[in-house]
Order: structure tokens, then C-alpha cells, then sequence
């Protein structure tokens, strides 16, 4: 008896979740399980309130549960089926609605049949929601977590730096996608020796044929601060796995901060987008993150196309990335000694900003418009602003830092470009060009010029903390099928 009183209130409930498990299902190597809790129980909420709004107004239970399925399938799948038929999107909500409404008025004007509908609509629901939460349970249950502690994953154990007479916080700021001068002037026929020697005016000295090891954000940040390259993941998880939720973990709980604890560091991790976090930037709203797994759920509702549209995300994306640059000049006058990893997204893609920091639209909607030369452009005006963000930025640590700090600016990787106008050899080459400066006060020393971004630090705790870590072997993998799918490429 009581399962009959209950199952009504299931059926919408059911309808909600689907495009919610759904693409999580899709994403599941990507996200952590945890992003899934706060939209489900959004989903939850809404299907039940739904429900005990219509049994009130109807006072019949399955009725109740057939319109606010009806509902819920109206707001919820919208951008479904948008995304897939060729009409305007504002041409396809006319439709929407009509047929919305038609529906509505056929199920507020029956009277009967509601016992065969619900059947129906149950069967419906089972069918689409047990595959996705099936393949979720299974994939959950048979990928553990890593850790950086896991010995497995690095060849060599670093040993514990030395307490210094000195403790200069150290920051390791990560423009997302800056290329390297000579790229951009041979390719770009874009000038940056203007940021370069302001600088260099700073103090700042270069690594002027700088790559990265892998053609990944994620996986060459995760490098960069444990100090080595990921070849152990592939170890653990198999060389074809394309479960990369780990390389986040080693970012959030890395190599570098673990040794410089027992100095008395602090670890400071700040982004402007949720890319090095394995859930969610406590620090930013997820709804401000253009590819969140939050925002890519909701655009698939009605509010596509009001809230949750392209403009709209942008517009909250830009007061989050000049709201996380305002918090990192701040930290400098937070207690020391700090460990700071900060990363921002730009300039990389979405270009929503020209080179004085107005607000631009990138006109096109495809990956490859991104890299092509209408894409350069907009890349190079937003990496302009960003080099003058960052000069203000250096200004603030520097006036604030009690002892002069230690800064790294270090690009995870170079312009991820297409064909055209780029050979697929060309495409390589300049995906693992990025730019290194250093920051490095006390220290009579200059970067090797062919630094890989995997041996920075390893060159900074070297200089500063007494260590001898030996300078891996440089190397660069471009992406391949599998993420850890590794096969060095030639660098010229």
C-alpha cells in the first residue's frame, strides 16, 4: 500500500534525474562523483515538488505524477533536442511551447486511464535511467583513487629539503596556453618583447626554447608540481585507460607542497576555472565556468536560453577570472611561508576579452574555428590583456611580499591549434612551446634554456632549499588516443 503511494512521486523524480546521470555517464573519466550530489538533489526537489503541487491542485496521485513528469520533461530536455534540430533556437521554444501546452491541457482534461499511462511512463523511465546509473555504478566500483603518496607512480623518492636561513614564498602562476616568444612572432607575427622586457625589469630571467612534456593542461600541470613525469598512471591504470580524474588529484595533493610542509609552507591553490581542482573551485561558483559540469547540465534545460546561455556564462566567467587575479594580489600580504599555485584559463579559449579587457564574442562555435586563424586573432588580443594582467599582478606580490618571493610564471603548454592553417607536424610543435620566467631573488642563476616545464621546481628547490634533484631527461609526448598513451616526439 505504502509502495503505491510512493511510486507516483517516483515517476517525475525519474524524469529529472535521466539528463543529469546521463551526462555524468558520458564524463564519468573526466568528474569526480562528486559534482553529481547538489544537481541531484536539485533534480530530486524539483520532480517531488512538482508532484505534491499537483496532488494538491488534482487530488488524484497518478494524475499528479503524469503532468509533473510532463513538466519536468518540458524544462529539463529542452536543450536536448534543441542542440539537434537545425531550426533557431528561439524558433524551436515557439514549438516547444505549443506542444507543451497541448499536452498539458490533454492531461488536466482526462479523466481516466491515468493506472495505464503511469505504467507506461514507469517502463519509459526504467529504460532510460538503469543503463546510465548501471554503467556509473560499475565504472565507480572498479576505478580506485591514486595518490601522490602511491610510491608507484614515481621512479625516484625526493628527498626533504633543508630548512633555510630564508623562506621566500614561492608562487607558480599558470597562464593556460601562452606560447612562447618565438612561436608567436614566427606564427602569430605577434610581438611580446614589450611584456617580456617589462619582465626582465623585474628581475625576471627566461628559458628561451621552454616545452612542456605532454600536450595536456591537467597533465602538464600535474608534472610541473610533482616533479615528474605521469608515466606511473599509465602503470597503475593501464595504458589505454582514459580515466584522468587522478591527474587532478595530483595537482590538489602534489609532490611539492608535501615536501615543503615540514618548512612550515602553506599550499595556496587558486584558479580561475575549475581545471586543477577535482571537483569544484571552492573559490569561484561553478555556474561561472563555461564548461562545469553545473553549467553543461543546465544548458540542457530551458534555461539555455536565458541564465545559462553563452553570453550570460561569459559575462559571470569574466568577474570570476578579475575576481581570482584580486585574490591572489591579496595573498602576498597573508602570513608567510606560502606555496602558491595559481592557474588561469586564459588565453586560452573562450576569447571573451580584447586586449584592453573589454568584453568581446568569438563569432564561431566549432573547436576547429579556435585554432584557425580568426581564432589566432582573438587569442592574441586576450593574450595581451592577460600579459597586462599579469605585469599588475607581479607588481602587487612583489610590493607586498615581506621577503622577496620567489615567482614562476610557466605556461602548461603552447596554442593548441587546426588544420588549417597548420600542418599536423606544425600542430605538435607549437602545442608544446610555452612560456618559463623566473623570478629568482638571491639566486646568481639562470634557467637552462631548454628548462622542460616538468624540471622547473625540481631547478627551484635546488637553488633554495639545499636538494639535489637531478634534471629528468626532457621530453615531450604529443596526445595520442589514450591519454596515457605515451610516444615522445622529436622537438625542433
Amino acid at each position: 500500500m505504502q509502495l503505491r503511494r510512493i511510486a507516483p512521486v517516483a515517476l517525475p523524480v525519474v524524469f529529472a534525474v535521466f539528463p543529469l546521470l546521463s551526462l555524468f555517464q558520458q564524463n564519468e573519466t573526466d568528474v569526480e562523483l562528486g559534482v553529481l550530489w547538489w544537481p541531484l538533489l536539485v533534480c530530486v526537489a524539483v520532480g517531488a515538488g512538482l508532484y505534491g503541487l499537483f496532488l494538491l491542485i488534482f487530488r488524484e496521485g497518478l494524475k499528479a505524477a503524469a503532468v509533473a513528469s510532463l513538466v519536468v520533461v518540458g524544462f529539463f530536455y529542452f536543450g536536448i533536442f534543441a542542440s539537434k534540430i537545425s531550426l533557431s533556437q528561439w524558433w524551436f521554444f515557439a514549438l516547444w511551447v505549443v506542444l507543451f501546452a497541448t499536452g498539458l491541457v490533454v492531461l488536466v482534461r482526462t479523466t481516466r486511464g491515468f493506472r495505464e499511462l503511469a505504467l507506461v511512463l514507469g517502463v519509459a523511465a526504467a529504460v532510460l535511467v538503469l543503463p546510465p546509473l548501471i554503467r556509473i555504478a560499475v565504472y565507480q566500483a572498479n576505478h580506485t583513487e591514486t595518490s601522490a603518496s602511491d610510491p608507484r607512480l614515481w621512479p625516484d623518492r625526493l628527498a626533504t629539503p633543508t630548512q633555510p636561513g630564508a623562506r621566500p614564498d614561492i608562487y607558480v602562476l599558470i597562464p593556460d596556453d601562452y606560447t612562447r616568444s618565438d612561436v608567436l612572432a614566427r606564427f602569430f607575427h605577434y610581438d611580446d618583447s614589450w611584456f617580456t622586457q617589462a619582465l626582465a625589469r623585474r628581475g625576471f630571467v627566461f628559458a628561451k626554447q621552454s616545452r612542456s612534456p605532454y600536450s595536456d593542461s591537467e597533465m602538464n600541470i600535474a608534472a610541473a608540481v610533482n616533479m615528474d613525469y605521469l608515466n606511473g598512471l599509465g602503470r597503475i591504470l593501464g595504458a589505454k585507460s582514459q580515466d584522468v580524474r587522478a591527474v587532478r588529484r595530483l595537482i590538489a595533493d602534489n609532490r611539492a607542497a608535501r615536501l615543503l610542509k615540514p618548512l612550515g609552507y602553506r599550499y595556496v591553490h587558486l584558479d580561475t576555472d575549475e581545471v586543477t581542482f577535482p571537483v569544484t573551485n571552492p573559490d569561484v561558483s561553478t555556474l561561472s565556468v563555461p564548461d562545469s559540469f553545473a553549467n553543461l547540465w543546465l544548458q540542457k534545460s530551458v534555461l539555455r536560453l536565458a541564465g545559462f546561455s553563452d553570453g550570460a556564462i561569459h559575462d559571470r566567467f569574466r568577474h570570476a577570472i578579475r575576481s581570482q587575479f584580486s585574490k591572489l594580489g591579496d595573498v602576498a600580504r597573508e602570513p608567510g611561508p606560502k606555496f602558491v599555485v595559481f592557474h588561469t584559463l586564459l588565453p586560452h579559449d573562450p576569447y571573451i576579452f580584447g586586449p584592453q579587457g573589454e568584453s568581446v564574442t568569438f563569432p564561431y562555435h566549432t573547436d576547429e574555428s579556435l585554432g584557425s586563424s580568426v581564432g589566432m586573432q582573438y587569442y592574441v588580443r586576450q593574450l595581451r590583456f592577460l600579459s597586462h594582467k599579469l605585469l599588475d599582478v607581479m607588481d602587487a606580490i612583489l610590493a607586498a611580499s615581506k621577503t622577496p618571493p620567489v615567482i614562476v610564471i610557466q605556461s602548461d603548454e603552447g596554442f593548441q591549434a587546426s588544420s588549417p592553417p597548420f600542418s599536423e607536424g606544425a600542430m605538435q610543435q607549437v602545442r608544446v612551446k610555452g612560456l618559463i620566467a623566473l623570478h629568482l631573488p638571491g639566486v646568481n642563476a639562470h634557467p637552462p634554456e631548454k628548462l622542460n616545464t616538468v624540471n622547473t621546481l625540481r631547478f627551484v628547490f635546488n637553488r633554495y632549499f639545499g636538494t639535489h634533484y637531478p634534471l629528468l631527461r626532457s621530453a615531450s609526448y604529443p596526445e595520442q588516443d589514450f591519454p596515457y598513451q605515451f610516444q615522445e616526439m622529436r622537438v625542433r
